[in-house]
């Protein structure tokens, strides 16, 4: 199909303001008081690292002790969105991991970073910590030696400490024990693992470390919420809700557990999900780096860095929707019409075209808002000359407008398969790389997609994440095809196909084609 569909097309575009906003490196963000901690295990050596024991392997693999690898690990935390890492300690006289979290506090603060750091003491796994004695002498050098540094993380203006497994311990009145000894003005903020509200005599807040035995993502959490509500409402408290994300589970071949599967990222995305529909009050996110689990996001040889780029997306999107009043969507009434095809673009359609690229991007309207069938469910939805428009009202924004894969169904359509086209191990200096299909991103194609996407972050410019969302991964590499009779140069995205136009002036040399003209 031709990439201009009438004539006098080029001109009606060219009256469109297109600003090319370059990608620019992210301002620096001060810890929320609504924080995302992340589970960090600093305890790895080159020689843990197995098949036969693990589900995945880091990409690459490494010691956890070596300060390359802290550094990198305090980079990606912190550039995926997370506010604090919390790290496994065994106390001040287990050296190993003392000096790992102490070395992980230095260099966050070292490298000028926002992340912050706070101390789990792992009473369960480590004999000397198993008693009020121990973990009391363990407060004492957490006080001394870690809540004064300034990256230490603090809650509701108090240090932060986390328990995990509160019974290898003991019950209640063992735990308050220790709390009368070791912190009775109650200056510290202590996090507890359980869901048994009767350590809320003891702890601030609770949290859940493990949700994957929930097959419906959230459902944990959503009950959880409840139950929590419930309590406050009771006894005149206002204790936070603490949501728990994971991407996924899988312990079987260290301890024969279970496993969740992460479903391509949506099991995540569905734990997020209800962190915001619940208005959560912190995150708590299972895990950073936990592999004999096969909870981690870190970058890995199964799922290369997707689950660092989901957690910058999601992460962003929390920021944005929770504890801020909802949006008002557009009244229905409000409607737009295009005399050049004779349609009318309504409500939260027309917001959604308006605040995302509009013709440029999505082109006239070539139909009505109409019930369709999608993944055999029925939609609201409109289709235009570049992508079909999707109404999710389950959702909350911005995805209660989802696009269509265009991309990938009018090849589809075609007979032509994308995972048949060649792909490539890497990409050159100055482009993008995508191991999940194994294709890169380089101009003049490269600028036009840093240049648009979906805004959700608040910030200048466009994300990758937000580039994403609006195209979808490249399914090709860039390869030569015959639009108006004519060769130009393409590449293939989910959403989208980049078309090369030497012919046209700047900055419409990259025009997008009409996927959803070829649709009909």
């Amino acid at each position: 199909m031709p990439s201009l569909a009438r004539p006098g097309y080029l001109g009606a575009l060219l009256a469109v303001v297109m600003s090319a906003l370059a990608l620019t490196p992210a301002p620096a963000r001060a810890v929320s008081d609504r924080p995302i901690m992340a589970f960090y295990y600093p305890w790895w050596e080159n020689s843990d690292w197995s098949y036969d024991r693990m589900s995945d392997l880091p990409a690459p693999r490494y010691s956890g002790g070596d300060e390359s690898v802290l550094r990198r690990h305090v980079q990606q935390a912190d550039d995926a969105g997370i506010d604090a890492l919390i790290c496994t300690w065994y106390g001040p006289d287990e050296e190993r991991l003392n000096a790992r979290c102490r070395r992980l506090i230095e260099l966050a603060r070292e490298g000028g970073r926002d992340l912050q750091v706070a101390i789990i003491p792992d009473q369960s796994a480590w004999g000397p910590l198993k008693s009020i004695d121990g973990l009391a002498r363990a407060l004492d050098v957490l006080k001394r030696d870690f809540f004064g540094q300034p990256n230490y993380l603090r809650y509701q203006g108090r240090p932060v400490v986390f328990w995990f497994n509160p019974p290898s311990l003991g019950g209640v009145d063992a735990w308050s024990q220790l709390r009368e000894r070791a912190d009775p003005g109650r200056e510290q903020f202590w996090f507890g693992g359980t869901d048994n509200f009767g350590y809320l005599n003891v702890y601030d807040a609770l949290y859940y470390f493990d949700i994957s035995w929930e097959a419906r993502p959230g459902a944990a959490m959503a009950s959880y919420a409840r139950r929590l509500e419930q309590f406050n409402q009771a006894n005149g408290q206002s204790r936070p809700f603490v949501a728990t994300v994971m991407p996924g589970y899988d312990d079987l071949k260290i301890r024969g557990g279970h496993a969740r599967d992460r479903e391509g990222g949506n099991y995540y995305r569905g734990t997020w999900q209800t962190a915001i529909e619940r208005n959560a009050q912190a995150v708590v996110l299972t895990s950073f780096n936990e592999f004999y689990e096969g909870s981690h996001i870190e970058p890995s040889e199964r799922y290369g860095d997707l689950y660092l780029r989901l957690t910058r997306e999601l992460s962003d999107r929390f920021r944005a929707e929770v504890g801020r009043p909802a949006p008002q969507p557009v009244a229905p009434g409000d409607c737009q019409f295009f005399p050049e095809t004779g349609h009318q673009v309504c409500g939260r359609l027309l917001s959604y075209w308006r605040e995302n690229g509009g013709l440029p991007v999505f082109g006239y309207p070539i139909g009505p808002q109409q019930e369709v069938m999608i993944e055999g469910r029925p939609f609201q939805a409109q289709e235009f000359e570049r992508n079909r428009l999707e109404l999710h009202p389950e959702n909350g924004r911005p995805y209660d407008v989802l696009l269509g894969r265009l991309g990938d169904e009018v090849l589809r359509r075609q007979g032509r398969d994308w995972r048949s086209f060649g792909t490539v191990g890497g990409a050159p200096a100055g482009c993008l790389y995508f191991s999940e299909t194994g294709h890169s991103l380089c101009e003049p194609f490269l600028s036009y997609f840093r240049g648009k996407g979906l805004e959700f972050d608040g910030r200048a410019g466009y994300s990758l994440a937000e580039s994403l969302a609006l195209f979808g991964l490249p399914l090709s590499e860039p390869q030569t095809e015959i639009i108006q009779g004519r060769p130009y140069t393409v590449q293939w995205f989910e959403r989208a196909r980049f078309e090369w136009h030497p012919e046209n002036p700047d900055p419409y040399k990259v025009l997008l084609g009409l996927l959803g003209v070829e649709m009909r």
